[in-house]
């Protein structure tokens, strides 16, 4: 086959594979790599935001100071959190991060080996059902077999402090990426009642699925939606996983470990993102093995949008 020929059958593949993934409804100037057929349009939903963290938006997000409870063996710092080439990074490095006090848990925190980021909407840019979905892409196997990386709705503003506030509800719903399961994802519910202590939610179910979906350490679309009766979790555009109220209600009757009807979240809720690695004392169980962790490591994430369900819109965005 000549030069010219190859030049064009080649040109003519390049042009034919992107016109599967460029967003119809998209506001910005980039097109929006997805999967085959993606439109970025839902029924019911209207687009609310559309980021792809060409720059750290102030007006939108807030960098974690904390740690995931005492699973964690790294604190959330600053520089766990980078843009490049309109890419975030979430980055886990192993270096000594002093005691210090943390503003988002409001509690002195210990010494730690290593560093790690999270990045959650401001407080007054919350959601209340509606569609999350982000194109991201966890470490690659080789280098990266122990750590947990996420996307995620998370509320619990129990005060440990003052538990005659009244009933306050730990509301959460979850994309889990794990070293020890590459070629799958968890999707969680996590409900609890006046509790800041993540055992006791187990008397609401532990509605946990590990879904086999191939190589979460290539580039994939995750996608929560969360309307009043289900959640529902895609990838790629496909369903895998419909958690739906009737079964949460303990009809006939509850089964173990669950103890008490469960709700669909129904609060105003942040959006998280962190990437952070698991203590030796779970790692076997969640999140993976570090043994071959080279750092620094990174989750990246392409864009993340927000839709909102169009019978409850969202205020303040």
């Amino acid at each position: 086959m000549k030069p010219a020929t190859l030049l064009s059958v080649s040109l003519l593949v390049t042009l034919f594979a992107c016109s599967f993934v460029k967003a119809t409804d998209n506001p910005q100037s980039e097109p929006l790599i997805a999967y085959p057929n993606y439109t970025g349009q839902y029924t019911g939903f209207s687009l609310v935001l559309d980021e792809r963290f060409d720059h750290f938006d102030e007006s939108i997000w807030k960098k974690g100071d904390g740690a995931v409870g005492g699973e964690s063996a790294c604190r959330f710092r600053d520089q766990g959190i980078q843009i490049a080439d309109g890419v975030l990074e979430l980055v886990v490095r192993k270096e000594n991060v002093q005691p210090g006090w943390s503003e988002d848990h409001q509690q002195q925190k210990n010494e730690y080996d290593f560093s790690c980021g999270e990045l959650r909407t401001l407080n007054d840019k919350k959601i209340r059902y509606g569609r999350i979905e982000t194109r991201m892409k966890a470490p690659a196997r080789a280098q990266a077999s122990g750590y947990i990386s996420s996307l995620f709705t998370y509320t619990n503003d129990f005060d440990r402090h003052a538990p005659d506030k009244g009933i306050q509800e730990w509301e959460e719903i979850d994309v889990e990426l794990e070293g020890g399961r590459p070629d799958k994802f968890q999707a969680n519910l996590i409900y609890g009642r006046n509790t800041w202590e993540w055992f006791r939610t187990r008397n609401f179910g532990a509605w946990e699925d590990k879904i086999s979906v191939g190589p979460v350490d290539e580039w994939r679309v995750f996608a929560i939606e969360w309307v009043p009766d289900a959640i529902r979790w895609y990838v790629d555009g496909k369903l895998v996983k419909t958690l739906a109220q009737s079964e949460l209600d303990c009809q006939p009757t509850c089964l173990p470990p669950q103890k008490h009807p469960t709700p669909i979240p129904d609060n105003p809720t942040n959006i998280f993102m962190n990437f952070w690695i698991p203590k030796d004392a779970i790692q076997d169980n969640f999140g993976g093995n570090k043994k071959n962790n080279v750092y620094p490591m990174t989750t990246r994430y392409d864009w993340i949008r927000y839709y909102q369900l169009d019978s409850h819109p969202v205020t303040g965005w």
